[in-house]
């Protein structure tokens, strides 16, 4: 019978005797609750979001399980928990999951002062021990004076007519006011986070994250999580977002799983529904985003979170009826119709009894349709061309054709769905697609959205733009063949790659290889006058 490991949580904590270095108790800690509460696994995660200094998580691990190692215990990793650990490759360990066997729990012998520890002073240890709070006055709240709202209300009007309807400096102004007349912390925060919330919406992150700096000093004070936690959780939320935004993906979740860690906070994503939807939206585009990546996830992570990313958007879309947030209501509609048929085209999805692929394109659209029949019977969703987007890549969703040399008259003969066929899958929410909307070809759509921004009457940033210049020269190629319209979107989204990000850049690069030769000719050509362009200025 091997022998047990003695820990002391009295600082300096000792493992049989010897100082132990934090971190490596921490983690050995963390799995031994995981055990012992519901006999999970700790993710990676979860590691970053306790030590957010630490860069190098993979050094962190590292010397963890060397530790382990001197102990004598005996930690596995990965999602394969039927392995021995002394079996697992130590290639992929630093990604976690981190698990233990009851056999390996039950040889630890955990006291604080010689007395044994039970979970909950475990829990303290980790840092889930919920801090006593005060409640402010509410009578004298109530007395204080309205200029403070006044001006939060205006900052929040000014950001919402967006950019550059309105500039940078008013927006910044309206919320420097409403801060300066805040008379308390609490009044002070939810107006940074409102600011920042509004900087992210616009896609200003480096302003969004300032805010958030600012945020946190005020949320560092326990009267103002007292009176309203709700705060605090939008910060982490507000955080992991700018994270995904960024392409930071174990960042982003660490970020939520900080949220989820807070025994407090966790109850604010259970009771306000807002919150909960907030929560759920970004953790599901987290999970798709790990789906879709062919890259870095293996075919199993993939597939799971397949599942995980359409079970977290369909509760969203609960919390946001709950939360009579018609706004992402539509939001969340159109991503579960998106994620729908972009992981079953990827195979991650099994089709229910048998179905065709046009029972999932159909299904797909239908979401759409709600989607955009609530953008234009509640004026909602009018600052963002995605559902235009989606709309148009799913209705080619099945026109296939490998990275090779293909005639216009191959293109041109793939068939995409009808305007027609479109309005018959929708119903009854079929009428934003009419053609009295518009909806009578399908280049006719993106030329339209296009049109919008060039006169200034919505804004759409980058990424946008190109995804409908994207289906632009797509429509255009295979309605009319090789015209002046498809030369000319090619070469305008050739030009607007470059202020892309990489991971943004390879996917339009990937999908102008499916054009005829000509016109991936005119988007190199393009792209090589704007890099020596560059070179010139220079």
């Amino acid at each position: 019978m091997m022998s047990s490991i003695k820990i002391d949580l009295l600082p300096p904590c000792r493992v049989n005797g010897r100082p132990a270095r934090y971190q490596s108790l921490w983690l050995l800690l963390a799995v031994f609750y995981a055990q012992r509460t519901d006999n999970s696994s700790v993710p990676a995660s979860a590691v970053l979001a306790r030590f957010p200094g630490n860069a190098n998580l993979r050094m962190l691990v590292s010397r963890a399980f060397a530790d382990f190692a001197a102990w004598g215990v005996a930690i596995g990793w990965g999602h394969d928990r039927t392995r021995t650990p002394a079996l697992l490759s130590p290639m992929r360990r630093s990604q976690g999951p981190f698990w233990m066997d009851a056999a390996s729990a039950g040889r630890l012998r955990i006291q604080v002062s010689g007395k044994d520890a039970d979970l909950s002073a475990i829990a303290r240890f980790l840092g889930r021990d919920p801090a006593e709070r005060r409640r402010p006055d509410p009578v004298s709240y109530a007395m204080q004076d309205v200029t403070y709202w006044n001006h939060l209300t205006h900052a929040m009007r000014v950001a919402r007519d967006g950019f550059p309807i309105v500039s940078e400096a008013n927006v910044a102004d309206s919320f420097r006011a409403a801060q300066q007349s805040a008379q308390d912390d609490f009044q002070a925060a939810l107006s940074v986070l409102k600011e920042s919330l509004a900087w992210r919406k616009q896609g200003v992150l480096e302003r969004s994250e300032q805010a958030l700096d600012r945020l946190g000093r005020h949320l560092g004070r326990s009267e103002v999580s007292a009176s309203m936690p709700t705060l605090a959780a939008m910060a982490h939320i507000a955080r992991g977002w700018n994270s995904y935004n960024r392409g930071k993906l174990v960042a982003a979740h660490a970020e939520l799983d900080r949220l989820t860690a807070d025994s407090e906070l966790c109850l604010v994503i259970r009771y306000n529904p807002r919150v909960r939807f907030e929560y759920l939206n970004l953790r599901a585009l987290l999970h798709k985003a790990t789906a879709l990546n062919q890259r870095r996830a293996d075919r199993d992570e993939r597939v799971q979170s397949a599942a995980q990313a359409i079970s977290g958007f369909s509760e969203a879309l609960q919390a946001a009826y709950e939360a009579d947030s018609i706004e992402a209501a539509q939001d969340v509609a159109a991503n579960i119709g998106l994620t729908l048929w972009l992981c079953w085209q990827n195979g991650l999805i099994e089709m229910p009894q048998g179905q065709s692929a046009e029972a999932v394109q159909t299904q797909a659209l239908r979401w759409l349709g709600l989607s955009e029949w609530i953008c234009d019977r509640f004026g909602v969703g009018g600052d963002s061309a995605w559902n235009t987007i989606f709309l148009l890549r799913i209705v080619r969703g099945c026109c296939r054709i490998g990275k090779q040399k293909i005639a216009v008259e191959d293109f041109r003969a793939q068939s995409p769905l009808t305007v027609r066929q479109v309005l018959d899958a929708t119903r009854p929410f079929h009428a934003p697609f009419s053609p009295a909307k518009g909806y009578v070809d399908w280049s006719r759509v993106a030329a339209f959205a296009l049109e919008e921004h060039e006169a200034g009457r919505a804004i759409y940033g980058p990424l946008q733009l190109a995804n409908l210049l994207l289906e632009f020269a797509w429509y255009s190629v295979h309605e009319q063949g090789l015209c002046k319209e498809a030369y000319f979107a090619v070469e305008q989204l050739a030009r607007l790659l470059t202020t892309l990000q990489p991971t943004e850049r390879r996917f339009f690069s990937e999908n102008l290889k499916t054009f005829p030769d000509v016109l991936q000719m005119a988007a190199k050509e393009a792209m090589k006058s704007v890099t020596e362009s560059g070179s010139d200025k220079r």
